[in-house]
């Protein structure tokens, strides 16, 4: 009977724990309302301590950059004042040599490692990996820890390994649809954009201008170049793609509706030739498009062209 007691007990505890890990996201305040504002002792309220040695890193952890000055700037402050805020974990996974594994928090671990802080405050919390996974993204978004492409990154692994839906994933981190819809929009961009984003060399607010772009297989590349080479903000970025998405649209006319002055025999030639007959343009200015021919027969359309300016010229030596 006791045994059961035990039992019973401890699937208490671990159901306040899944319960505490889902009221993180839920209460949408974030790890910072763990702490009390006042009494803020070397260990936090909620938390307990644990060896820095029995702990592992998250291999799929939001973030992907840390840098290492802040990092070191973190350690110094953490020797000074200890770790103010507790890392959250959770029990690592039977295979692990490790007893926890970071569910949010690896900067900080990072920085107790460079601090060779031999004990931590942890918070413990349980789970399954849908509801940790969201932990991690969550508290990253909520500290702005996550570069653009590092959140719109998270949000698809979120979504394509847990079958969600963008409204499903926006109810669970506490965005809205269109939120999440245009983070995940960027990336839709071609990587050389991706890779100035990744590079901060465009803003999350450039990503979204670029997006914008009616055109992009002709003009991304060019515009994308321009705007790092003349630093231009995203006002000015928008302002040169608005201009390119209001050039006016050529429209497309068919041979048979060519104007009466063109040679009746054109389309006649042209189809006996194997070859497709097009006039691009508007009613002020027009272009011929012939597609299909071959080298020799441009030059012999050239030629002709060549000797009709001559004879036009009055040259004797065309007539």
């Amino acid at each position: 009977m006791a045994v059961n007691r035990k039992n019973t007990a401890a699937a208490q505890a671990a159901k306040k724990s899944a319960a505490s890990a889902k009221s993180i996201i839920q209460s949408g305040r974030g790890l910072g309302a763990l702490l009390a504002k006042q009494n803020v002792s070397r260990v936090p309220q909620n938390s307990e301590m644990a060896p820095l040695a029995d702990i592992e890193p998250n291999p799929n952890q939001p973030r992907k950059l840390f840098d290492s000055a802040t990092l070191r700037e973190l350690a110094a402050s953490i020797k000074v004042h200890g770790l103010l805020q507790p890392l959250i974990v959770a029990p690592a996974p039977a295979k692990s040599a490790k007893k926890y594994r970071i569910v949010a928090g690896e900067r900080r671990f990072h920085a107790c490692e460079l601090a060779e802080l031999s004990e931590v405050p942890v918070r413990i919390v349980r789970g399954d990996e849908q509801l940790l996974s969201e932990i991690a993204l969550v508290e990253n978004l909520q500290r702005e820890d996550l570069t653009v492409l590092e959140t719109a990154n998270a949000l698809k692994v979120l979504m394509e390994k847990h079958r969600l839906t963008q409204n499903q994933l926006a109810e669970r981190i506490g965005w809205s649809r269109s939120v999440v819809a245009n983070k995940l929009r960027i990336l839709s961009l071609p990587q050389g954009a991706l890779d100035q984003i990744a590079a901060g060399n465009l803003s999350e607010g450039h990503a979204k201008a670029l997006l914008s772009l009616k055109e992009p297989q002709k003009f991304l590349e060019e515009l994308v170049a321009d705007c790092i080479a003349h630093h231009w903000s995203v006002h000015n970025l928008q302002k040169r793609i608005d201009s390119l998405n209001s050039r006016r649209v050529t429209v497309l006319y068919k041979a048979p509706q060519l104007d009466p002055w063109r040679p009746k025999g054109a389309l006649k030639v042209a189809r006996r030739l194997g070859l497709s007959f097009n006039v691009l343009g508007s009613e002020r200015e027009n272009r011929v498009v012939i597609n299909g021919m071959r080298r020799e027969q441009v030059e012999r359309l050239f030629a002709l062209l060549d000797r009709e300016a001559d004879f036009m010229s009055g040259d004797p030596d065309s007539k």
